[in-house]
């Protein structure tokens, strides 16, 4: 949608024209008294937090531009066009109306994103959120008489106009709030359509063990159906209803993590085989972004301006390096010449400089 991707590049543009300046952004403190946070391409919810400062300090926004174009003498010609750039594009209704309709979208999809954040097992509950999220936005269709009301109280307010006839652009925006609403509702279930093939993770979830015990839920296992050649069913069933039913496993594992090390702790994981590869399968499973997101994270850091010549094979050694680091401190206590090693290994490649170290 065209006029989507634009408010959001402009959007977007607005945080950073403040962050890639101290100067601007001490006349940010002065005025607005908050700063904007940054869009991140990796993370939806980023676009919630920065439309609803836009929103709630849009006058403060304008009040900054306004100094700036009234101390011309004091700025750079950037500085003033991209001023007077935002400023136009704050004044307009159109603009308000659109930020308007997706904080009221982002209100509800914020808390299905917080949900889907977490590290849970119980998938029931998270389709449950998603079709109830998909539900609310698509019965806000039905609401635009009302929201469009607020939406002109908020324009006669901060006195905001775009100059057209009043009604041809209600319908205009009529049209363009649905097809925001369809648009969304219909991206949200092609992303998550296939959610449901993940209730095998409901297996591992060690606060309904005891319930599990009493009633063995075939539907989750009948998920696994995809990696069926891995598993042995009628074994895999009889090692989770033998770890269902144990006393011990349910008070010291919280965590399908947990249950593993515990197996290989007590040495029984040759007793329960099936149930282990499933732990393992469930652990490798990314069920959510937050540990993807974390390599976009370690990207920044690493890929550096004095670093942009290094080749993908350092890169990528760096990224685990530092996205790993938990692990990494491990080998160090548990193997104590495990630096000396790795440095070992390192100074025997090949490479243009020598390295002598003691």
């Amino acid at each position: 949608m065209p006029k989507c991707r634009a408010f959001f590049k402009t959007a977007e543009g607005l945080g950073a024209f403040f962050s890639k300046s101290t100067k601007r952004t001490r006349l940010l403190d002065d005025v607005v008294k908050r700063r904007l946070p940054r869009a991140a391409p990796t993370r939806w919810n980023s676009n919630s937090r920065l439309l609803q400062t836009i929103s709630m300090h849009q006058n403060d926004l304008r009040a900054v531009f306004n100094v700036i174009l009234e101390n011309p003498d004091s700025w750079d010609n950037d500085t003033l066009m991209m001023a007077a750039g935002y400023d136009r594009w704050l004044s307009k209704a159109s603009t308000c109306f659109l930020i308007g309709t997706f904080d009221g979208i982002f209100n509800e999809t914020d808390a299905l994103f917080r949900v889907l954040q977490n590290k849970v097992t119980d998938i029931e509950y998270c389709v449950a959120r998603i079709r109830d999220t998909v539900s609310v936005i698509e019965r806000m269709r039905l609401e635009f008489d009302s929201y469009y009301l607020r939406f002109e109280q908020k324009c006669g307010a901060l006195g905001l106009t775009d100059g057209t006839d009043r009604h041809s652009a209600r319908d205009e925006r009529r049209h363009l709030f649905c097809n925001i609403l369809d648009n969304i509702s219909d991206q949200m279930k092609a992303r998550f359509g296939h959610f449901d093939e993940l209730a095998f993770l409901g297996l591992v979830d060690c606060a309904k063990f005891y319930e599990m015990s009493q009633h063995f839920d075939d539907t989750k296992l009948q998920s696994l159906s995809k990696y069926a050649k891995f598993f042995y069913f009628v074994r895999l069933k009889a090692d989770l209803i033998g770890l269902y039913s144990s006393k011990t496993v349910r008070d010291e594992c919280k965590s399908p993590g947990q249950l593993l090390n515990f197996l290989a702790e007590k040495d029984i994981v040759v007793t329960v085989p099936e149930a282990t590869k499933l732990l393992q399968l469930v652990l490798t499973v990314p069920a959510t972004t937050t540990s993807v997101e974390q390599s976009f994270s370690a990207l920044k850091r690493l890929k550096t301006y004095s670093r942009n010549r290094m080749d993908q094979g350092r890169l990528s050694s760096l990224a685990v390096i530092s996205i790993e680091t938990e692990r990494l401190l491990k080998l160090k206590e548990d193997k104590e010449d495990f630096y000396r090693k790795v440095t070992d290994v390192f100074v025997q490649k090949e490479r243009r400089m020598d390295f002598i170290y003691k």
